[in-house]
């Protein structure tokens, strides 16, 4: 499980990219499939604020809610006493602005990131940052929305 704090751009605003953090979660489950190399699944709810643009004056929140589908690298760093990753993966959701117009349809995105896992016995925290490209679309427009965030997480080993 992770959360952190989430900045972003969507390409219908007009807007840069706008740095007013919201709050993101991250659901995950992941399995080791060899020594160094994971596959993740989990559910992904992805929050911006957008305050410039065709936002102005307006004070919208883009959210998109995505099921992440991926790969996980664990290249070994001598200087670290944990496990660093390396994450891409490809999502499936929606991604909304407001709650007003044409109602979200869902498409395809993808995600990347990077981290580090560090242990404490059965439990591990987990800082990282990560980039995602959400499809945006409705059915009156084409759209997309880019997020980056900086997060930390708390993990739980299941098995031995």
């Amino acid at each position: 499980m992770r959360t952190g704090v989430t900045i972003g751009s969507h390409s219908r605003s007009a807007a840069a990219l706008d740095v007013v953090p919201k709050l993101s979660i991250d659901v995950v489950l992941k399995r080791r499939i060899g020594p160094n190399v994971s596959a993740f699944g989990g559910y992904l709810r992805t929050a911006f604020g957008c305050e410039e643009g065709f936002c102005t004056g307006a004070d919208l929140t883009v959210v998109g809610n995505h099921w992440a589908l991926g790969v996980e690298l664990l290249p070994k760093l001598a200087w670290l006493d944990g496990q660093t990753w390396l994450r891409g993966g490809v999502l499936f959701g929606s991604t909304e602005v407001g709650t007003e117009g044409d109602d979200p349809e869902p498409g395809l995105g993808m995600l990347f990131g990077f981290g580090a896992t560090v242990p404490f016995g059965r439990l591990f925290l987990m800082p990282g940052l990560s980039y995602r490209w959400l499809t945006a679309n409705t059915v009156s427009s084409t759209a997309h929305a880019i997020a980056l965030s900086l997060h930390v997480g708390i993990g739980i080993k299941l098995s031995g």
